[in-house]
């Protein structure tokens, strides 16, 4: 009589480990987070420094940003509806957990402005918000910068649009 009662409960161990293993969410049906979508990105300036040390800026608090995703394509593009429904810098982006960086170049319509690029990094809050530090990259020698270049960093926060 005494094997039954143990025979039991080892049944019932083994049943609730089975259970327990297939029942629990695993790394695979948890879903990444993206930027595909358009995104509202505000810009705030990083030690209260609203122009680069050569003078430029980018000229704006709040940027519609719009991601897509096409395979393994990752793209972007920027409204710059400041300067005509035409103007859309272009991008790409990538993605590594819940953080992400991406890449824009910086719309110059002459030589009197200066060309160069964006450099996002950002992590997202939640699924419909994101935060971060960006860089502009300036096409204009500044020896006073590790880079050699005009940059400007400001951080950012952003909420995608429905």
């Amino acid at each position: 009589m005494r094997k039954r009662p143990i025979f039991t409960v080892l049944l019932t161990i083994s049943f609730l480990f089975f259970i327990g293993s297939v029942f629990v969410p695993k790394a695979t049906m948890q879903t990444q987070p993206t930027l595909a979508g358009r995104w509202q990105i505000r810009s705030t300036p990083i030690n209260d420094e609203k122009v680069s040390n050569k003078g430029n800026t980018l000229g704006f608090p709040d940027r519609d940003m719009h991601f897509s995703e096409d395979g393994g394509i990752r793209t972007g593009f920027v409204d710059r509806e400041d300067v005509g429904t035409s103007v859309h810098p272009l991008g790409v982006w990538r993605m590594d957990g819940n953080r992400f960086s991406a890449t824009f170049q910086l719309w110059c319509p002459d030589d009197n402005f200066p060309c160069g690029s964006v450099v996002m990094r950002g992590e997202f809050v939640n699924d419909n918000r994101v935060r971060g530090t960006m860089t502009a990259f300036f096409d204009v020698t500044d020896t006073t910068r590790p880079t050699g270049y005009d940059t400007w960093p400001f951080a950012f926060t952003g909420d995608r649009i429905e």
